[in-house]
């Protein structure tokens, strides 16, 4: 086990001192333990005893998913740093969180619960903007926030509401079953438990750091936090196979142990053997490149240095608790390893190939890409003339060059075969829906459904094929754009090339008209499919013109083109949902209400500019001010080309060379200059004006319509 040197520790000492580590720990990472632990523990068992009451939950909940172990408490090894007046607060937050992390489980969302995640979130977010902590949903909100008050700087209304919709996001996130093993990789590295952790320890009390310094250390973080959710994965597998399978969803388990299996056909311990050489070699790497940053002459601030040791510490103090938690290990699990062995795929199918690893034992030869070509099935020709059948079958397969080359055989007059190929045209847009997004598009159709009562059948369609669209005007746009990423991932054209990616946009956009067929209203849903594809494109022909020919538009232009192109998606939820409706509402209410949609779609679509230009979160998905390098009109760059001084030399900077090249150090010096043109300032003016519109027009709404706490919860959601 590897030791840290040269760190001013307080409150903790190596775990050595304590004892010989577990049978089933497999990390190297270091793990400190708190000199406070027989406090923590005593705290822990209070919490216990006091916690289901004011929850109004099981205690069992807590004691066999909760925090303490025989061996101490999961603070004593995550935290060892705790100061000691501080472990009443940290040990009760740390079994909140593990309390909600049982409630909120990635099941829970998945299968049910989505309208009351979206309420139970919106609620507190509401409390927060207010500044009153306590929620009718969530009598917990209280305790935790001013826990995390307490302990990190994030006593700040956007800071709170920001790190609450990640925490939601990790938990709502799903592996697509299309992924490969480097893919899910890549997406453990973005969404993880062990990522949303580390984003808070950024902003520890005294040792708060900026994206930029996070970004500088990431090429080791970053694999340390992959390595604890790989080794969370293999502790777990056991607990989510019997998770999923209870609730018959074995199609989301996002588990590397279950992609192996299912993916690769490897068994159990195969699957386990490799997890433990990914860890291994992850931990190495990383404590390598980690002690030649350490020893190097670079200029680190104590802060950097803090959130280092702290996510280190706190990622082999989590690695050594899930070896011996009972969380992990019980011996009442209804299901059992011959269960768990199903997940293997048949070696005749088609399997990936893990590269760096021998074939699954099971394959016995089996190829991983062998496709046969059968001789034509009587089935495929019509009657029952066996001579017919014999003919046919003798005539259509040559041999190439007249060789008789085995496996070279084609059915050259066979009749047309439909191409197995729906997987493959459906790749990149499974790719990109895997990735958590705010789910904005469909959950629009759920606030509708308040006033509608759309039939639940229809309501899932429109849901889906709006969701299709929405999904697939981001993949062409990152095209077009020339963007790399998409919620902090490669975009799907980095991963499937852009002819398959174009290609997939085409298929799902053939897709949602074959889903209105399935509408009671087909034609009237069709119509408003049609009118809303064409305002799209329209409006992206618009985009894409003046990015082109580098032609600010004026600010009246932008607004027509973001009202054809991104509220587009908005009219059409409203407009299908109105055509499948169970009432009637008058031609008035029904203007009034487009009217709300549309603008709407104007605020989410300046609401996402202006947050691609001062978000945090923004830029650690996208890149820092992003829309800069990729050439895109903003309200707020065309404010500061029409009022700022150097307007001349920002459009140089913008529009006169390589944008894909262009600097961090050009970005900041164009955003300094639109901050002091004041464009900053006039888009949040307009965006606080748009959002002030949107409620006083949603209260009018609702004096005619009826209540509609869905769609309130929608919007403050959507709330800079």
């Amino acid at each position: 086990m590897s030791t840290y040197q040269g760190y001013p520790f307080q409150f903790s000492e190596p775990v050595e001192t304590i004892g010989p580590a577990p049978d089933r720990f497999y990390s190297t990472l270091p793990v400190r333990v708190s000199k406070f632990s027989d406090q923590i523990r005593l705290a822990g068992e209070k919490a216990k005893e006091t916690l289901p009451a004011r929850l109004g939950i099981d205690s069992k909940l807590l004691i066999r998913n909760g925090t303490l172990t025989s061996c101490g408490h999961v603070v004593s090894w995550m935290l060892p740093e705790c100061p000691p007046h501080l472990i009443p607060s940290v040990v009760e937050l740390a079994e909140l969180i593990c309390y909600l992390d049982v409630i909120y489980s990635p099941i829970g969302f998945l299968a049910t619960n989505t309208q009351e995640h979206d309420m139970i979130l919106a609620d507190v977010l509401a409390a927060v903007s207010a500044g009153k902590f306590a929620t009718s949903e969530c009598s917990f909100v209280p305790d935790a926030l001013a826990t995390l008050s307490s302990f990190f700087d994030i006593w700040d209304l956007s800071t709170i509401q920001t790190k609450l919709k990640e925490c939601f996001s990790v938990q709502t996130a799903h592996v697509d079953k299309t992924m490969s093993f480097d893919q899910y990789k890549i997406f453990k590295i973005n969404h993880s438990g062990m990522r949303f952790m580390a984003s808070i320890i950024s902003l520890t009390k005294g040792q708060r750091v900026s994206p930029q310094e996070i970004d500088s250390v990431s090429y080791f973080v970053d694999k340390i936090l992959l390595s604890s959710s790989l080794l969370n994965d293999l502790y777990s597998f056991p607990k989510e196979f019997e998770e999923h399978s209870s609730a018959g969803n074995m199609d989301t388990i996002g588990n590397a142990m279950a992609l192996l299996m299912s993916g690769y056909g490897y068994n159990e311990d195969e699957a386990a053997n490799i997890l433990k050489r990914e860890i291994s070699e992850l931990e190495e790497r990383a404590l390598e490149e980690f002690h030649a940053w350490q020893n190097s002459n670079l200029t680190r601030s104590p802060s950097l240095v803090g959130y280092v040791f702290t996510v280190m510490t706190a990622a082999g103090g989590f690695n050594y608790w899930m070896s011996h938690s009972e969380r992990y290990f019980r011996t009442d699990f209804a299901t059992t390893a011959e269960d768990r062995a199903r997940l293997v795929r048949n070696p005749d199918s088609c399997l990936g190939c893990l590269q760096g690893y021998p074939a699954p034992l099971a394959l016995n030869g089996h190829s991983t890409s062998t496709v046969e070509l059968d001789a034509v099935s009587e089935s495929h020709v019509s009657g029952s003339d066996s001579s017919l059948t014999s003919m046919t079958t003798a005539s259509s397969h040559v041999s190439v060059d007249g060789l008789g080359f085995s496996g070279m055989e084609i059915g050259i007059t066979d009749k047309f075969q439909k191409a197995d190929a729906q997987d493959l045209c459906m790749d990149p847009y499974n790719y990109i829906s895997s990735l958590p997004g705010k789910g904005t598009v469909a959950k629009l159709a759920d606030t509708l459904q308040t006033w509608f009562k759309v039939p639940a059948g229809s309501t899932e369609i429109i849901k889906t094929c709006s969701t299709i669209l929405f999904h697939s005007s981001l993949m062409l746009d990152d095209i077009q754009d020339d963007s790399s990423k998409r919620r902090g991932m490669p975009a799907a054209h980095v991963m499937y090339g852009v002819g398959q990616t174009v290609n997939c946009v085409s298929y799902t956009g053939a897709k949602a008209f074959f889903l209105c067929e399935e509408l009671k209203n087909a034609n009237a849903c069709r119509k408003a499919l049609y009118d809303e594809l064409d305002n799209l494109f329209s409006g992206q022909a618009l985009e894409l013109h003046w990015k082109f020919h580098k032609t600010c538009p004026s600010m009246n232009d932008y607004i027509i083109m973001i009202d054809n192109k991104t509220a587009g998606f908005f009219r059409l939820v409203l407009r299908m949902m109105a055509a499948e409706a169970s009432v009637s509402m008058s031609l008035e209410k029904k203007n009034t209400l487009l009217h709300f949609i549309t603008l709407l779609g104007r605020y989410y679509q300046i609401r996402d500019d202006y947050q691609n230009l001062v978000s945090d979160e923004y830029a650690a998905k996208k890149g820092f001010c992003d829309d800069l390098s990729e050439g895109k009109f903003s309200l707020i760059l065309i404010h500061t080309l029409n009022n700022s001084p150097t307007a001349d030399r920002i459009r140089g900077l913008m529009f006169g060379g390589d944008r894909a090249g262009m600097s961090q150090e050009i970005r900041s010096y164009i955003l300094s200059e639109m901050e002091a043109a004041g464009s900053l300032e006039y888009t949040k003016r307009i965006i606080t004006e748009l959002y002030e519109t949107l409620w006083r027009m949603l209260d009018e709404l609702e004096a005619t319509l009826g209540p509609n706490t869905l769609l309130r919860a929608l919007v403050q959601f959507l709330k800079i």
